[in-house]
């Protein structure tokens, strides 16, 4: 009997969504992909012809021909469209952040509680295979009392792709690369509890965070970095037990964890079981976020909304 393949559109034309997602998402052996859609429909022509599937010239017409949305579009947008998406029965491959405020990520996840749908949040280092297998043995060995995370990026620099990008300019490190050290930091020590955080300078954003079981992380933020300071680094100490985590995600390392988190929605979707890495686990960490820009303006620390 012929397999059934999780028919998927894609959504966005960023440099992400041609660099990983198309193609992953044209080589994946359990997806059909169907094509694209984006508020810009020159740039969704041009990639379409590149990439072999067809531009949808709207957005509903997509949902009316797929079983699953990949999102690889602007974070305001996607609230908006990916619970239109639910309303159609369709399942969410969702970028992060969730959302960019609080009221709109628990819609969300809301609209796709309801539908019953799947979803699943890329969070990259959650789903390449090396580190995610580091980070799970680390996890395990103990309970760790503390991290030292630093993660200085180059993406908002003149020439990056990313410079560009209108949210990422306004919003910055905390929520452009934060949510993927938050996702790293709670399967080792817990929810946070509590945030303190403080811009130091106009490029560099710090984190304190308290976690449930007593644990402490204070995380270092930037995404104008030289190439010579970039970086990602974790490190955990318990007494004198100490274990450190480098991430480096090279394109073929990121087209990867892109395609374990599609097979995560293929699986999701025929099973009705959620990977850690679902909308509710995004909605956690937005409600850091937001403690978090919070404790900016406040400049006092913040508890972190049940």
């Amino acid at each position: 009997m012929k397999r059934h393949k999780l028919r998927v559109g894609l959504v966005g034309t960023g440099p992400w969504a041609e660099g990983i997602h198309l193609p992953v998402l044209r080589s994946h052996p359990n997806v059909s992909f169907e094509g694209i859609w984006d508020r810009t429909n020159s740039k969704a022509k041009t990639l379409a012809e590149a990439a072999g599937p067809r531009e949808f010239e709207s957005y509903e017409s997509m949902l009316d021909s797929v079983d699953a949305v990949s999102f690889a579009g602007a974070s305001n947008a996607q609230p908006d469209l990916a619970k239109k998406a639910a309303s159609y029965g369709r399942h969410v491959l969702l970028e992060k952040p969730l959302a960019l405020s609080l009221p709109e990520g628990e819609s969300l996840v809301a609209a796709t509680t309801q539908a019953g749908v799947a979803s699943v949040v890329f969070f990259t280092r959650r789903f390449e295979p090396k580190t995610a297998g580091a980070l799970a043995a680390i996890a395990e060995e103990r309970t760790w009392l503390s991290a030292n995370v630093r993660f200085l990026s180059g993406a908002m620099r003149p020439g990056s792709p990313y410079a560009a990008c209108e949210w990422r300019q306004k919003y910055g490190a905390l929520w452009d690369i934060g949510p993927h050290v938050i996702s790293v930091l709670l399967p080792v020590l817990g929810d946070v509890v509590t945030v303190e955080a403080s811009r130091e300078e106009r490029s560099i954003t710090r984190l304190r965070m308290n976690h449930v079981h007593g644990g402490q992380s204070e995380v270092v933020l930037g995404v104008h970095a030289e190439r010579e300071q970039q970086g990602e680094s974790y490190v955990f100490r318990a007494g004198s037990h100490l274990a450190q985590l480098d991430v480096r995600l090279e394109t073929t390392v990121r087209r990867a964890a892109y395609a374990k988190a599609l097979e995560l929605l293929v699986s999701s979707s025929k099973t009705g079981l959620e990977g850690a890495c679902n909308a509710n686990f995004a909605l956690t960490i937005l409600k850091i976020l937001v403690a978090a820009e919070t404790s900016l303006e406040r400049t006092a620390p913040q508890c972190v909304g049940s």
